[in-house]
């Protein structure tokens, strides 16, 4: 027998801006296109406004109401999104905009051992995301619905409950067109349970054929197809903020929470992720794309949180922030350093986290390795390489060299003891014009000095020993 769950976010765009916000004591509503109430929050409901009435009343009644735009475009996003994250508990969903999902529950009660284990585990992950849902259970997908809007909370498979809950529903509840509602109504039709009682070639008659095609699918006569979302790879967030934010390090708690849900989600999928897109969306400005890297990998959000304050601290906003987007693009599996078994001094971070850390600091272009070349001339024998990068393995050098190497040789201009030398060295090994010979001398104050002269009998300094 099909079974199918219904979830209706009746607040879903407001709960979601609600999470950027320090706090949620104030009164917020959204108005539609209508400028009436669409959405409310507690704090609104406490003050005695309801669904569907006037600014004026609203205003009258609460005073310091907070009101905003509904963008049912931004509201199918986060449908999608609630979606992605509870596909990790069930795998038949199908979005139904604008605020519902349905979840087809017969293929997976086998793997979870019955409806009641299956509910836990997707209760507990709706209790997670702090949005406001009602739901329940049906035999065909427009039932589940029906008594989810009416907040039946049916969580069982017994077609005898879904019947007489049905019978009793209002058409309010119903997929009806209003029109049609009180067209049922003037004839005295007032619940599912009468007009189901009517005979069809009488509804054919008087109606058109959009009401027997709603009670078909409603009784599971008619195939409902629907379309199962399937899951993105990678990972993929937006969040518009409750209110514009001008300090680039309040942005810290509305992505702690983003960083959350990536958690989550790398958690489950035994992965991590070497890099991060973050973008902030401006009224008047393109958005700001920044990218964090961490070149040991994280899953953890308090780490990739770390990083991105580093970032945050020191980047000026053209304007204040409405919005801000988190994607990852590739996963990777999750790599667990190893340690020794009875090592008692282990390293707070390790090489690979500092690196990341001094990245996100100073900017990745300033923290590099250094590695060698097969080069006579000292300012070629070495070139900037990755961090960490294993370069070629030198053979030791016998002859000295000094500890401090001028990024330019100056030319020599005092007099100076010459105390060794010379040893030629000539570019590429074949370069006769460019060769050098160094020596090492004594300045009057008692510097030891790299000196060279070149075939044009000219003297440079190229370095001081220690």
């Amino acid at each position: 027998m099909a079974l199918f769950l219904y979830l209706h976010f009746p607040a879903l765009q407001l709960d979601h801006l609600q999470l950027s916000a320090q706090s949620s004591n104030f009164p917020v509503a959204l108005v539609d296109q209508q400028h009436q109430l669409f959405q409310i929050n507690a704090a609104a409901i406490n003050a005695g406004l309801k669904l569907k009435m006037g600014l004026a009343s609203a205003a009258a009644l609460c005073p310091d109401l907070q009101l905003l735009p509904y963008q049912p475009e931004q509201q199918a996003k986060v449908l999608h999104s609630v979606a992605q994250q509870l596909y990790q508990v069930s795998s038949d969903i199908a979005l139904d905009n604008p605020a519902g999902l349905i979840l087809r529950l017969d293929g997976m009660l086998q793997l979870y051992g019955g409806l009641e284990a299956y509910w836990q585990a997707l209760s507990a992950k709706l209790a997670a995301l702090t949005y406001r849902y009602q739901y329940s259970c049906g035999a065909t997908p427009y039932a589940a619905k029906c008594l989810a809007y009416q907040q039946a909370g049916l969580i069982t498979a017994d077609n005898r409950l879904f019947n007489k809950a049905l019978n009793s529903s209002p058409l309010s509840a119903t997929e009806l067109i209003p029109a049609m509602q009180q067209q049922m109504i003037r004839l005295g039709i007032h619940t599912l349970g009468q007009l189901q009682a009517l005979p069809a070639a009488e509804l054919a008659r008087r109606f058109d054929s959009q009401l027997l095609s709603y009670l078909g699918r409603l009784r599971g006569d008619y195939y409902h197809a629907l379309e199962y979302l399937q899951p993105e790879p990678g990972f993929s967030r937006y969040l518009e903020l409750l209110y514009d934010i001008s300090d680039s390090t309040v942005l810290v708690k509305p992505l702690a929470t983003v960083l959350q849900q990536l958690e989550q989600q790398l958690s489950r999928a035994n992965c991590q992720c070497y890099q991060l897109l973050l973008s902030l969306f401006f009224r008047d400005n393109p958005p700001l794309k920044l990218s964090i890297g961490s070149a040991q990998g994280e899953y953890k959000a308090d780490a990739w949180l770390a990083l991105c304050q580093l970032q945050l601290e020191s980047l000026p906003l053209p304007e204040p922030v409405y919005g801000l987007q988190l994607d990852v693009n590739h996963f990777a599996g999750q790599q667990h350093a190893t340690e020794a078994l009875f090592n008692q001094h282990q390293a707070r971070m390790s090489a690979l986290q500092l690196i990341s850390l001094l990245q996100a600091r100073l900017g990745q272009a300033a923290v590099s390795g250094l590695t060698l070349q097969d080069q006579h001339l000292p300012e070629k024998a070495s070139k900037r390489s990755p961090p960490l990068t294993k370069g070629a393995t030198g053979q030791p050098v016998l002859a000295l060299r000094p500890a401090f190497l001028l990024a330019r040789p100056q030319p020599l201009t005092e007099a100076v003891t010459i105390k060794q030398g010379p040893e030629r060295l000539c570019p590429d090994g074949w370069q006769l014009s460019a060769q050098r010979d160094y020596y090492i001398g004594r300045n009057q104050q008692g510097q030891w000095l790299w000196l060279y002269r070149t075939v044009s009998q000219q003297w440079f300094i190229h370095g001081w020993f220690s």
